[in-house]
């Protein structure tokens, strides 16, 4: 008891002496790391380390303050606690949210409203980390571009670990009963966290990396990790040999930082094993900094400085970054890059030194009472949260609009074989069809696009499951759909051309997966095990039902493409993997029909598209030798299984995305795609009349 006492002691005493220098310095370095590593990319490859560093002096501290007050008066008062911390954090980031909130409505593209809306709410409420961990899972949401507010998952991270240590802190009191000292219950609670995360992090990297990035679980190591350095005891330098040993470690600890930045990357599997040496570097230098050379450097004035806004630093210069490309509508380079470091840095000490600060040592705040707090932080959430909502509010207005319009449209040409709408356009043929009254069209509203997919749970497995559409029984024709999201994103005219006919479709569907008995290149072993499962059992399947009318494959030319045999080019594997799994599955008893993969569109296509106003014009459009650049090989293979003595034919739809020269963005007053790759629900219901003309030509041609 004793002994642990004299620990926590020690840790306040030398608290309160100064201020830590030595760690603002190390706020510097991270905020630094972290800004450099955004706009120069290229320069500082481990730049976003400096993340990790802010957990670990978060821990540090937080852990520290905890166990001096739970030691002076037996246990944790929460509410002044998170109180304290309301008073820190809130009053810096809900400006910032709100002024960045306010310049995406301003200069933003509405197609981007929605997602970052959704990502503003969750910043406010600090559950961003999930928010972009959930995404980062959904194969379709993956897609998503970079948010002003992203960066607030780290803040997330931490609020997280502000609200639970203090918990558990608590718990494990209750349990132990006064058994064990604070300090030794906090070492045996954070050292089992360390562990258990740690373990956690390094599993989950491998196998779930996007999930393991953004996750709580698998970075409270970190924030344990400088906790525990919090509860060790350092007896008073006296010697010069205790001062040169202090010296020594906390100068390994910042060479661990520095070969951070150089031999992290961000192909680093992270934070996995590979955080251990920010981490460790880190700790070193909060736990034996004191007193050295390196509060000396923290006492620079530049460098004190930097630390004194870094948490102002981090949160304004993000923001910059991704809207600043968007305003001007190009990448940032070096100058642009250096004019962002600089308005960072003059917002981050105007809003330190004139808000912040005043705010946060104010009389009124100071003396508010944690209920107080409550009320105050409770109206300044509801009031920036209604500021995302309106961005959502306006995406809803927009999809209303567009769907009524898309509704009237299809309704009055339903039967109308001179309709222009989306493919029915025919912006190929010798004499397209032009509808004046849809040169002002656009549907669905790019802001809503993303959400225009028939694609639906039943027919979506990663565990291989078919859903049938159509006539479950009776049905005059079999046939079996199957494919990744570029086949799904067909799935409203497969149905549509089953119930007009009396057809039977059995269709199966997986992200980024397909019919190949070729390795492809997943984003991590687990995904690869899941495809390799899938496809296997996708072939048993078909060949269950080697009766049916035909195959239908589709997927796309450009994600997850195959690994390369050694001496084998792209083409050829992918090619090859083709005609062996249809072998395999169809062999010369099931015809095999393959469509042809949709163009694929300039990569800002949907924000193109949302900066037209009047009559749609071609500047979103994409020339046809990018947009079919890539080699489909499901035609190569249509031609070798054919050879091989299978029966096989190949739809190509092209021509009604693209005309001679370019495939346009906006077909027929419809929007072709919903993101960089898939096409909206409404442009494939266009298509759907040529898509069943050409499936029944090929079956009559097809049929013995």
């Amino acid at each position: 008891m004793n002994t642990g006492t004299t620990g926590v002691r020690g840790v306040a005493h030398r608290a309160r002496d100064t201020t830590r220098w030595d760690i603002q310095g190390l706020r510097a370095f991270a905020v630094l790391a972290v800004v450099f590593y955004h706009l120069w990319p290229s320069a500082l490859r481990g730049g976003f380390v400096g993340v990790d560093v802010f957990f670990v002096i978060s821990g540090f501290l937080i852990t520290g303050l905890l166990l001096r007050e739970q030691l002076a008066t037996g246990t944790i008062r929460l509410g002044r606690f998170w109180s304290r911390r309301a008073k820190r954090l809130l009053p810096a980031a809900f400006l910032t949210i709100v002024a960045t909130g306010a310049a995406v409505l301003a200069a933003v593209p509405s197609a981007l409203w929605e997602q970052y809306g959704r990502e503003l709410i969750a910043s406010t409420v600090y559950l961003q980390n999930w928010e972009l961990a959930a995404n980062s899972v959904d194969y379709l949401a993956s897609a998503d571009d970079p948010s002003p507010f992203q960066h607030f998952w780290s803040l997330s991270v931490e609020e997280q670990f502000y609200i639970v240590l203090p918990l558990l802190l608590i718990g494990v009191a209750v349990l132990v009963r006064k058994r064990i000292s604070p300090l030794a219950t906090a070492r045996l609670l954070l050292g089992s966290v360390v562990v258990l995360s740690l373990v956690w992090s390094i599993v989950q990297t491998h196998t779930d990396p996007g999930v393991a990035y953004f996750s709580t679980g698998t970075r409270a190591w970190e924030f344990a990790l400088g906790g525990l350095a919090a509860t060790v005891h350092l007896p008073e330098v006296r010697t010069e040999v205790a001062r040169r040993v202090r010296l020594v470690l906390t100068s390994a600890g910042a060479v661990a930082l520095v070969l951070s930045l150089v031999v992290i990357g961000p192909g680093t599997p992270f934070p996995g094993i590979a955080a251990l040496l920010p981490v460790a570097g880190a700790t070193l230098v909060v736990l034996f900094g004191a007193r050295t050379v390196f509060e000396s450097v923290g006492e620079l004035a530049p460098v004190a400085f930097v630390g004194r806004i870094s948490y102002a630093l981090y949160l304004w210069h993000w923001p910059l970054v991704v809207i600043l490309p968007i305003m001007l509508g190009r990448p940032l380079d070096w100058a642009t890059s250096t004019a962002v470091l600089l308005v960072a840095v003059g917002l981050a000490t105007v809003t330190t030194l004139w808000f912040e600060e005043p705010v946060r040592f104010s009389t009124w705040l100071r003396d508010l009472r944690p209920r107080g707090v409550v009320a105050l932080g409770v109206i300044c959430t509801f009031t920036v949260v209604t500021l995302g909502a309106s961005t959502l509010t306006a995406v809803y207005v927009q999809d209303v609009r567009a769907a009524s319009v898309t509704k009237q449209l299809t309704t009055e040409h339903q039967d109308d074989d001179e309709s222009c709408f989306g493919a029915a356009a025919r912006i190929s043929a010798p004499e397209p069809c032009v509808d004046p009254t849809l040169a002002d069209v656009r549907v669905p509203a790019p802001a809503s696009a993303e959400d225009d997919d028939a694609n639906r749970a039943a027919c979506w497995h990663g565990t291989f499951t078919t859903c049938v559409l159509g006539k479950a029984t009776g049905w005059k024709k079999h046939l079996i759909v199957i494919g990744d999201s570029h086949s799904n994103a067909l799935l409203g005219a497969y149905e549509k051309i089953a119930d007009d006919n009396g057809w039977r479709i059995d269709l199966a569907g997986v992200g980024g997966c397909y019919l190949t008995t070729a390795q492809q290149n997943a984003v991590n072993a687990g995904s690869m095990r899941g495809c390799n499962a899938w496809k296997h059992a996708a072939i048993d399947y078909v060949r269950a039902h080697r009766d049916a009318d035909a195959l239908i494959v589709t997927h796309s030319a450009t994600q997850m493409p195959v690994s390369l045999p050694a001496g084998t080019a792209r083409d050829t594997a992918t090619r090859n993997g083709l005609v062996d799994a249809w072998e395999q599955a169809a062999g010369d008893e099931l015809p095999v029909i393959a469509i042809r993969d949709n163009p694929v569109p300039r990569p800002d296509v949907i924000a193109c598209v949302s900066k037209m106003s009047g009559p749609t014009n071609a500047s979103c459009d994409r020339p046809r030798s990018e947009a079919l650049g890539q080699t489909d090989s499901s035609l190569e293979a249509v031609r070798a299984f054919t050879a091989a003595g299978g029966r096989a034919a190949a739809i190509d739809l092209s021509d009604y995305y693209c005309t001679a020269t370019t495939c346009p963005a906006v077909v027929g007053g419809v929007l072709v795609y919903r993101d960089t790759t898939h096409i909206t629900a409404t442009w494939a219901m266009s298509l759907e009349p040529f898509l069943e003309r050409d499936l029944k030509k090929q079956l009559q041609a097809l049929a013995r």
